[in-house]
């Protein structure tokens, strides 16, 4: 683990501190509910869209578009925020420092951990302390753009495709067998279309609706994942996972939250 940068501790407690994000003008500006940051040379805008009061629904992935329509319905019924990345309509974020090209999955940029695996991803090359800090501290300002969510629970949104990520990663032999503490898949349901979540509450209410379900291990990888580190918080985390297209089926997903 990469344990030379230090992290501010952006979310205390049992609920979110939010503070002012202090930077010059070169690095971040709220125009709205548009904040435009320039991470080296790639201007990455965090969107915000706001209907009165109600739970914050997360989309990291740029290229996740059914997640962010699925967000933006249950909000304008219901009530509530949705925060997006937009940058180059990819899932990963790329950008340029001192001449180097530096590439990371934005929901793996939260804990140090993730940040040095996701970048090396790429490469070892593609690893530096500056590009590392960089990340850091972009981490930190998305992270200051959550309210307070109804319940203290963090909603992300995502989207995959067949054949890719699914319930069924985590049952016995799975990829992702050690992460999973249950995991539970409806019977005639796609296991594409499942909730992942830190609660055993969560597990038991939504399994009981119909829907497919895992439960974070204790002590689960630390792929700097938003899951891991609201785990490491105390604070309740779901992610909404669909497969890409399908709407009515995320937006049901959602209904069910409520």
């Amino acid at each position: 683990m990469f344990k030379s940068v230090q992290r501010r501790d952006v979310l205390r407690g049992m609920g979110f501190a939010l503070g002012t994000v202090l930077l010059g003008p070169s690095f971040g500006e709220e125009i709205g509910d548009t904040y435009r940051y320039l991470l080296g040379d790639e201007v990455v805008i965090i969107k915000t869209y706001r209907n009165g009061s109600g739970p914050t629904y997360v989309c990291p992935h740029d290229n996740e578009n059914t997640a962010v329509d699925a967000a933006m319905h249950v909000v304008s019924r219901h009530g509530g925020k949705v925060i997006q990345l937009i940058h180059s309509g990819e899932r990963n974020i790329s950008f340029r420092h001192v001449g180097k090209k530096y590439v990371f999955d934005p929901n793996r940029m939260f804990t140090d951990r993730g940040i040095q695996a996701t970048l090396q991803a790429q490469g070892s090359k593609h690893y530096s302390r500056e590009a590392h800090r960089m990340i850091a501290e972009f981490a930190d300002v998305f992270l200051l753009h959550f309210n307070a969510p109804r319940s203290n629970l963090i909603v992300a949104m995502h989207n995959n495709t067949p054949g890719s990520y699914a319930a069924t990663s985590y049952q016995r032999g799975g990829q992702y067998e050690r992460d999973a503490q249950e995991v539970y898949i409806h019977p005639g349901t796609d296991p594409d279309d499942f909730f992942f979540v830190t609660d055993s509450g969560l597990f038991s209410k939504l399994s009981a609706k119909g829907f497919s379900v895992v439960l974070q291990a204790r002590g689960a990888t630390d792929d700097g994942s938003l899951s891991v580190y609201a785990a490491s918080k105390g604070i309740a985390y779901v992610n909404v996972e669909a497969q890409e297209g399908h709407l009515s089926v995320q937006k049901k997903m959602l209904e069910a939250l409520l």
